[in-house]
């Protein structure tokens, strides 16, 4: 992973700006915390299990305790632990790199809160009330000494990587002079404890010997930047404002390092690097552990879908070949997260010679390039069933912004140009369906108003999205399939 054109920073010492220079980030490695999570909480987990279990053959055994109520006993526990440990935050960033103090109740809260749910679930319920009491407290106890030592050895191991190279952020630093931009490089670095690496240091872009904002942009887009920052920036409000106006359509998380007198940015979130004050002005649409539940909703839905639809998609394939020439297919360029161009797949509802030229004509109702057939699978939405493959790709999701053609106009402009903001909503991956479609903004954008209405709704949905919203949305769109007379 590259970046390009860029003052570069590497152990401390600044490159001057030359051509095409380069800087590979495996300098900075990048520790995967969500990963070291997950191992922590399966160690925290089986460490309290193994326990609980060695207190019940010592003390639980020789009084004749059932078994089946000491296997109910620890599938209550796993279950109580995970909702008292998401209800403290015991495995997110903060309550790791914590005071001992916070770490210390934090840890105690979870206890407290897990072997209580598990008291009430026993004692209420009366599904394990053949365990001891005093069998569940000496596993409290043990779960929470246990807990505590893992955690700190965990976090003393981080520090240790920490020192030693590794990061927790690979940061870009934006500044409105290189002095500036090294006394925030090292701030950052110092009051962070090496969380967070600036792996390369530029003016803001739009002064003098800055990179152009393409070139910030594929760094980020390239997977090389995980944060940029803002800094020294408060005689340059313009070129900032335009900077953060074209961070904020990226899938990156972007801070400002005050002053922030005259900057258009609206707060997200205030916090501290150590005692260096910033505040978060973007952030990605979709945490990482939000992602990994997205994919998966993907993955099971789109195979289950491509099951259930293949007998059908068998008859359309063969119903287009007996109702005009040309092939079953039809593949389109298409932009999806972060603008990149692919390939996505619909059946042809049009003659093979309907798209030729330059510039992209949408389709209209009565479009005299819409075979018989075509007019009755745009009508019921089953054209975009091929769309499935893309999902199971990774290229769409099964619910999202729709995919504008590449060559798409609007009042004959390009879409981007029509609207400043246009590319936010190519901020998550492209769906087959999504919350513009389901709410009435479906067939041809003819003016500035219905793309600004389609860009909004996007956006609304990007921004509150849930595994509930997307079940809605899959809800309404087979009732529009079905029901919907404004289709076409």
């Amino acid at each position: 992973m590259l970046l390009e054109r860029l003052h570069l920073v590497q152990s401390g010492q600044a490159i001057s700006q030359i051509e095409d220079a380069k800087l590979s980030t495996a300098h900075y490695i990048r520790i995967r915390l969500h990963g070291w999570m997950a191992a922590l909480m399966c160690a925290d987990i089986c460490g309290a299990i193994v326990l609980s279990l060695i207190i019940f053959n010592v003390y639980a055994e020789p009084l004749n305790y059932a078994r089946t109520q000491l296997w109910a006993g620890l599938g209550g526990f796993v279950v109580a632990w995970s909702l008292a440990a998401y209800s403290q935050g015991l495995y997110e960033r903060g309550a790791t790199f914590s005071g001992r103090r916070l770490l210390f109740l934090k840890t105690i809260a979870t206890c407290a809160i897990a072997f209580g749910l598990l008291m009430l679930l026993a004692f209420g319920f009366k599904f394990i009330g053949g365990v001891s009491r005093l069998w569940l407290m000496a596993s409290g106890a043990s779960t929470c000494l246990w807990v505590l030592v893992v955690r700190l050895a965990f976090r003393q191991r981080l520090e240790t990587m920490l020192r030693s190279g590794y990061c927790l952020d690979r940061a870009l630093l934006l500044c409105g002079s290189m002095p500036s931009g090294y006394a925030a490089r090292d701030a950052a670095e110092r009051e962070s404890r090496g969380q967070i690496r600036i792996t390369a240091i530029a003016p803001i872009p739009g002064l003098p010997g800055s990179p152009a904002l393409g070139f910030v942009e594929s760094a980020i887009r390239s997977g090389s930047i995980d944060h940029v920052f803002v800094a020294g920036f408060d005689k340059y409000v313009a070129e900032t404002n335009t900077l953060l106006g074209r961070l904020a359509q990226l899938a990156v998380d972007v801070t400002l390092l005050p002053n922030f007198q005259g900057v258009r940015a609206p707060s997200l979130r205030a916090w501290r690097i150590g005692m260096l004050p910033a505040v978060d002005v973007a952030c990605r649409p979709l945490t990482q552990v939000q992602s990994f539940i997205k994919r998966t909703e993907d993955l099971v839905l789109g195979c289950i879908m491509l099951l259930l639809a293949a007998p059908m998609m068998l008859l359309i394939a063969l119903a287009i070949k007996l109702d005009s020439r040309g092939p079953v297919f039809f593949r389109q360029t298409r932009l999806g997260f972060h603008d990149k161009a692919f390939k996505v797949w619909k059946f042809r509802t049009m003659r093979p010679d309907a798209d030729r030229g330059p510039v992209l004509r949408q389709t209209s109702r009565d479009d005299d390039r819409v075979t018989r057939l075509g007019q009755l699978l745009r009508r019921t939405s089953l054209d975009e069933l091929p769309q499935l493959f893309n999902v199971i790709s990774g290229e769409m999701s099964i619910v999202g912004p729709r995919p504008h053609a590449d060559t798409m106009t609007t009042a004959g402009l390009p879409l981007h140009e029509v609207l400043d903001v246009y590319a936010s909503r190519h901020r998550i991956k492209p769906g087959i369906t999504g919350w513009a479609q389901v709410n009435g903004c479906r067939g041809e954008v003819t003016n500035e108003a219905k793309l600004r209405q389609r860009v909004t709704l996007d956006c609304h949905y990007i921004e509150n999205w849930s595994i509930a919203l997307d079940a809605w949305i899959i809800f309404r769109t087979v009732a529009l399939a079905l029901f919907d007379r404004d289709a076409y």
